[in-house]
């Protein structure tokens, strides 16, 4: 007779349910992997591709536990005998709203579970045909059809699947949370390419080729204003960049811009940034 440590994993590798057991045994077993201390300041929400998604309830205990994130994860990792947390993220909440949460994602415990028919039970069944114990068959089998009328309640409310990968998602929400963050990275890496090469461009025109919001714009573009600034002083400065700069903080188009413009401008953030200095050093020094 196997026991039940011995066969579930390889039943659940072979059923695509790993990663997803996984994920609820880092919810389940918290405080057993992290300690009292750090479980009595924090719990995890979700785990979303590879993300650890974890309510903090003071911002003294989020700093905190950013420095001790990559042991966190270590330690996680170690319990699943898997590696699959490979970021957390924190975010403020209160502990007994999620400490109660239903599994699942948020707004399961309004959501009623379809009830399935025949040939839809049947199907499930036959999935867990290589399952040879019974117990751990029924177990498997009752978990598959909570899975199935979840999913299919979600689709009959408007649910829709996210644009980047399979999770389902209320409606009116276009990403879910992992995926929603790799879309903000991609959207500023791809304004900062665009800032790059048309540096003169105004928010109107670079949302014709990026939409983007405002504030995604000016702070994309003031990051990148800023990363030239610092090159200014670097031996290995390229001078093109110095146009780039010049336009982008003044918008100057290319046919429009010269060398007297760029040395004009580039002086004047020389001469800004040398009296910045020296007003550092003149409120630092000790008074005689």
């Amino acid at each position: 007779m196997f026991r039940l440590k011995d066969v579930l994993p390889v039943t659940l590798k072979s059923m695509g349910l790993t990663k997803k057991y996984n994920a609820q045994s880092v919810i389940i077993h918290w405080q057993e992997i992290v300690g009292d201390e750090i479980s009595s300041h924090s719990w995890p929400v979700s785990v979303e591709r590879g993300i650890l998604f974890l309510a903090v309830n003071n911002p003294v205990w989020s700093h905190h536990l950013m420095m001790l994130k990559p042991g966190i994860m270590d330690k996680i990792n170690k319990f699943l005998n898997e590696k699959l947390i490979h970021d957390i993220r924190f975010q403020a909440g209160d502990l007994r709203k999620y400490q109660n949460h239903q599994e699942d994602g948020e707004n399961i415990a309004i959501l009623q579970p379809t009830k399935l028919n025949a040939d839809e039970l049947a199907t499930i069944w036959e999935k867990t045909e290589a399952i040879q114990e019974p117990n751990l068959r029924k177990k498997c089998y009752y978990m598959l059809i909570k899975q199935t009328a979840i999913t299919k309640t979600k689709q009959k409310e408007g649910w829709q699947s996210c644009k980047r990968c399979s999770v389902l998602l209320p409606p009116g929400q276009d990403y879910c949370t992992a995926c929603s963050i790799e879309h903000k990275q991609d959207k500023i890496q791809s304004l900062t390419r665009l800032l790059k090469e048309a540096p003169w461009l105004s928010y109107q025109d670079t949302c014709q080729f990026v939409p983007c919001s405002p504030r995604e714009f000016h702070t994309t573009k003031k990051s990148l204003v800023h990363k030239l600034i610092r090159g200014l002083f670097e031996p290995d400065w390229d001078r093109l960049n110095e146009a780039v700069l010049v336009m982008l903080m003044t918008g100057i188009t290319p046919d429009r811009i010269n060398q007297v413009t760029i040395d004009t401008v580039i002086g004047k953030i020389k001469v800004r940034l040398a009296e910045k200095v020296r007003r550092k050093k003149y409120v630092s020094a000790p008074g005689r």
